[in-house]
Formats: C-alpha cells, sequence, structure tokens
C-alpha cells in the first residue's frame, strides 16, 4: 500500500480479499442517495439529511476529502468509509449488510491508518449493535458518551464514544 508522503494522506485504494476500497466518483451518487435514502442505514448517521436527494450525493462526491473511500466488493459502490479528522465513520447499504463486508473493510483501513497515525476514535448510537460489534471487533474501547447533533432528525441524540491506540491494534494483530 503506496502512501501519499506529500500531504500524509492514505492510499488512494486498499485492496482486501473481496472489496476494492477506493475514491468515491460522481458514478457512485445513484448508489448512495438509494442507500442514504433507507432509513435503517440514515437513522445511525449523524451529518446526512433525510430524505438524500441527488444534489446532496453530487455536492458530497465532488468536495470529497482524502481518506474516504467507497466500498467495492466488484459490483460497484456498496458503501463508504472515512477516517476524516481521525474519526472512523462508515456505513453500508442494506443488502450488503450481513456478509462481513464492514469487518474487512475496517480492518484494512485500520491497518493502514495507523501505519502513520496513534489514536483513532469513533462511536455509535447505543442502540446499533451491528455497528458496536463491529468497533469492538477491532479494539475500540468505550471512553464516554457525548450528544451529536444529528441532522436527519434536527435532535441530540447519545453516541457511545470509543478510542482504539496504535499500541493496542498492534498487540490485537500481532
Amino acid at each position: 500500500m503506496d502512501l501519499h508522503d506529500e500531504n500524509r494522506a492514505l492510499a488512494p485504494r486498499i485492496a482486501t480479499a473481496r472489496l476494492t476500497l477506493r475514491p468515491l466518483v460522481q458514478a457512485d451518487a445513484a448508489p448512495v442517495v438509494a442507500a442514504l435514502n433507507d432509513w435503517s442505514v440514515t437513522r445511525w448517521l449523524t451529518n446526512v439529511p433525510f430524505p438524500y436527494s441527488a444534489d446532496d450525493a453530487a455536492g458530497w462526491i465532488a468536495a470529497s476529502q482524502r481518506d474516504i473511500w467507497a466500498i467495492d466488493a466488484g459490483a460497484g459502490l456498496i458503501g463508504v468509509i472515512d477516517v476524516l479528522s481521525g474519526d472512523l465513520g462508515y456505513w453500508l447499504a442494506p443488502a450488503a449488510q450481513r456478509h462481513g463486508y464492514m469487518k474487512e473493510a475496517a480492518r484494512a483501513v485500520v491497518a493502514a491508518y495507523f501505519t502513520q497515525n496513534d489514536l483513532l476514535v469513533s462511536g455509535y448510537y447505543p442502540a446499533n449493535a451491528p455497528s458496536r460489534t463491529v468497533l469492538r471487533g477491532l479494539g475500540f474501547r468505550d471512553t464516554h458518551v457525548a450528544m451529536h447533533d444529528q441532522i436527519a432528525t434536527g435532535r441530540a441524540v447519545p453516541c457511545q464514544r470509543m478510542q482504539l491506540t496504535r499500541q493496542d491494534w498492534l498487540d490485537r494483530v500481532q
């Protein structure tokens, strides 16, 4: 995995056994809109409006930063994962859930992240057991509960915050 030394971005493409993590492109807009217009996905996200429009997707993709990847299992985008500002975030379309894709994608992103950094944070809404399972499976530990303003509902909702250190990650994978 090659890293961009000039701006310390992680690899733009990461390959796993079943997935390609790649930059978002405008062709991803339709599957992003479809997934984020499913309340079973958006209800667990903080910074996503509901309903989610084609204009929302086009603007978000155009403004995508480094260290954000489309999760592609070979037939196009099935989800997104990122480590923006050292905070791991992710979602999968409903049809891609319960196949181990997020566990696989997250392991690859966390491994890449810890080649350059020492601390990664994340969080989950307490009722989101699948997200909690992914994060705990990576070795994240609970730190505190914080209130997050959820755009889709316009309400502040509790979020269990977690952290993972590079050393804890290395101890886990070695």
